[in-house]
């Protein structure tokens, strides 16, 4: 499978902006983080153009949906805290999604979590506090962006 010459090949992207750098995982996560949006750009076309048939669309998803979260706290075991913060803020004074983020980030300082990660399920708990009592009611891609985010439940 393609992901596992995803890390490779983002080396010999990075070496065009910092030569003989990075070394590992870890510091090509932070290379990246350095670079401009059209750079990142410039490094999903230039995987998707070296694998052939995997479009740059894939590479980014791929990116942002799996390979850094290997970087990120695990927001799984916080899932009951999240739940309660987005149900008390929302009734407390409607839901600020960005505040509500930096209040469990405050929570937890010095932990480094996921920031798409957290929007995507702060968001959807917002749509689901939102929703009309009778009954459940979720689109799929609702469901699919917290399983991606979030894991599923066992």
């Amino acid at each position: 499978m393609w992901h596992d010459q995803f890390p490779d090949l983002l080396f010999q992207f990075l070496l065009q902006y910092f030569p003989g750098q990075p070394r590992g995982n870890t510091e090509m996560y932070r290379a990246v983080s350095a670079l401009s949006v059209q750079e990142k750009r410039g490094m999903f076309n230039f995987i998707s153009k070296y694998l052939g048939n995997v479009r740059p669309v894939d590479v980014k998803d791929y990116y942002h949906n799996t390979w850094i979260k290997q970087f990120s706290e695990d927001i799984r075991p916080y899932r009951a805290e999240i739940a309660e913060l987005v149900r008390t803020k929302h009734v407390q004074e409607g839901l600020d999604i960005k505040k509500t983020i930096q209040a469990f980030l405050d929570r937890h300082p010095g932990k480094d979590f996921n920031h798409r990660a957290l929007q995507q399920v702060f968001s959807l708990l917002k749509y689901r506090a939102k929703a009309p009592s009778s009954g459940f009611s979720a689109n799929i891609s609702d469901c699919v962006n917290f399983q991606l985010a979030c894991g599923t439940y066992e």
